[in-house]
């Protein structure tokens, strides 16, 4: 039998509906911005959340922790008014400030918890609400499960393994830090993108090749995807993967010239990666034109590439740990990266640093600015967003005309005039910007854990903006762990990448300390941002 406190609880409620009274909820804030792209959707509605991961932070190896050249997040999960999560996070080639040494690349793992903040104001911040928990880390090896390396490829020649193309390598004099040993010959990867497939098995795109490697999930290279050779580096017309970076222990022969003649430029590789939700198809995108392309200057290497690539598992019974994975170049784009003014008023064009997948026609993309921020004298960003590219009206310029070794230029004047007009026949992809970092009326809603307030330019304090943002990751409101939002509402997280600068660092496995000099500050704590977007109707983007 109902108590009377019940009857009188569903009485009134059928009362209510009956006369016509509603409850009063509070509006609805506008969105911060809201965008049409191809007739898309989207909106930015409100920062959501900041955390950071200390910049001494040491993996189990005793070496200090990076995170932010990319991240995949899994096992999303709402528990009562907060969220859980597994986060992947993606160091690069490790400390370089004095010159790249032999770290061996790896990939972190940690627990995250996000509580939402949605009082969060102006006037009375949230303290940090996205909060990481370490737990171990996975250390990558060539398909003979040797160490590979953080070294810039040198020009002894790559390396090469049955069923591999050859690869970028280092050979290095003793224990490759500066101190004695045995010496050896790696394969080098400066790491920047990153998608965890459900079996825990990943892809990684590389800077020096630029290549795409499949690791098994305990870090063992299993497959390597070579790019069309318009996009190899090539010096006095052979493949050269050296980006001009010297070792710690001393200067070694430099690259002749400086720069490729033709392919990626320098620390220019495959900086965005990205997959379709099935696992069926793979996304990768050079971070600026490659040297033909207009990348030989500054202010013209804003068309850069975008290649589609299609996985397939091989016919026939599955091996215990197999791997492995037949993968079909299937097409490539023209992405044209925005423009901004810098604060000397010179025209610069703002690489991109990650992509993510919404549809098969529409990606996030992380174009920004650099040398700004944190660790910098100056501090304002122009440009740092997430924007929007659509490529259903693009010309899928794959094939031997821009795909050639030697004469693949998509605009005119190549190398000797660098342009950023494309050549007659191609249409690009259509470039929407939306998201804007910088905009402090939304970052001041949250401070850092010494209660500086977050901020893009003015003073270098524990709040101000670092530079370099370079991973996505989106995630669903209602925390379906493999769904998707109802209301097309979704959580961004955007982490930074902190270049392991730090004054109480470790390489090595703990054995050598450093101290890095080079920034205005003593240290760089990892910084994570967390927006709340709505994307179109209906989408069925990537989760994590």
């Amino acid at each position: 039998m109902a108590s009377i406190k019940q009857f009188l609880t569903v009485a009134i409620g059928l009362t209510s509906g009956v006369v016509g009274a509603s409850v009063k909820h509070p509006p609805t804030p506008e969105p911060v911005t809201s965008i049409s792209c191809n007739g898309k959707s989207y909106s930015y509605n409100s920062l959501a959340g900041f955390g950071a991961l200390k910049s001494d932070a040491r993996d189990q190896y005793g070496d200090t922790i990076s995170i932010g050249s990319a991240i995949a997040v899994k096992n999303w999960r709402k528990t009562g008014k907060k969220y859980k999560a597994t986060l992947y996070g993606l160091p690069d080639r490790g400390w370089n400030t004095n010159g790249t040494q032999n770290t061996i690349p790896r990939l972190h793992i940690f627990d995250i918890t996000f509580t939402p903040a949605p009082d969060a104001s102006v006037a009375k911040p949230s303290k940090p609400n996205l909060d990481f928990d370490y737990k171990k880390t996975i250390l990558l090896s060539g398909p003979d499960g040797k160490p590979m390396t953080g070294l810039d490829a040198d020009l002894t020649g790559g390396l090469i393994y049955p069923g591999f193309p050859t690869m970028p390598a280092a050979t290095y004099p003793g224990d490759g830090f500066g101190g004695p040993g045995p010496g050896g010959k790696r394969i080098s990867l400066d790491a920047e993108g990153l998608v965890v497939e459900e079996d825990g098995s990943f892809w990684i795109s590389d800077e020096y090749g630029p290549f795409l490697y499949k690791f098994s999930k305990s870090g063992k290279l299993v497959a390597s995807v070579q790019p069309p050779d318009a996009i190899l580096p090539i010096r006095n017309k052979k493949a050269s993967f050296a980006s001009n970076n010297p070792p710690i222990y001393g200067q070694i022969t430099a690259p002749n010239p400086t720069d490729p003649d033709h392919g990626r430029q320098n620390n220019q590789g495959f900086e965005g990666l990205t997959v379709s939700p099935d696992g069926k198809t793979l996304w990768v995108m050079l971070q600026s034109a490659t040297r033909q392309d207009g990348g030989a200057s500054s202010s013209k290497r804003r068309n850069t590439r975008f290649l589609k690539y299609s996985l397939k598992k091989p016919h026939g019974p599955r091996r215990h740990n197999d791997d492995k994975v037949d993968v079909k170049y299937e097409a490539e784009y023209v992405v044209p990266l925005p423009t901004f003014v810098n604060a000397a008023g010179q025209t610069r064009v703002a690489a991109q640093s990650e992509i993510h997948y919404i549809s098969d026609t529409q990606f996030l993309v992380l174009p920004r600015d650099s040398s700004v921020g944190r660790g910098y004298s100056e501090t304002l960003s122009r440009y740092r967003h997430v924007d929007v590219v659509d490529i259903s009206g693009a010309t899928n310029i794959k094939g031997p005309k821009f795909d050639d070794i030697q004469d693949g230029n998509i605009t005119a004047g190549g190398i000797t005039s660098p342009s950023d007009i494309l050549v007659p026949g191609i249409t690009p992809a259509t470039l929407c910007p939306f998201l804007d970092f910088n905009i402090n009326t939304e970052l001041s809603k949250f401070t850092a854990a010494n209660g500086h307030v977050v901020h893009n330019g003015g003073v270098t304090d524990r709040g101000l903006l670092n530079e370099k943002w370079e991973s996505l990751a989106l995630l669903p409101v209602n925390g379906e762990r493999n769904g998707h939002d109802d209301k097309d509402e979704y959580y961004l997280i955007a982490i930074s990448d902190n270049d392991f600068i730090t004054n109480n660092g470790y390489i090595n496995f703990g054995k050598i300390k450093y101290a890095d000099t080079s920034s205005s500050v003593p240290f760089l704590d990892q910084q994570a941002l967390v927006f709340k977007i709505t994307l179109p109707k209906g989408s069925k983007p990537l989760l994590g």
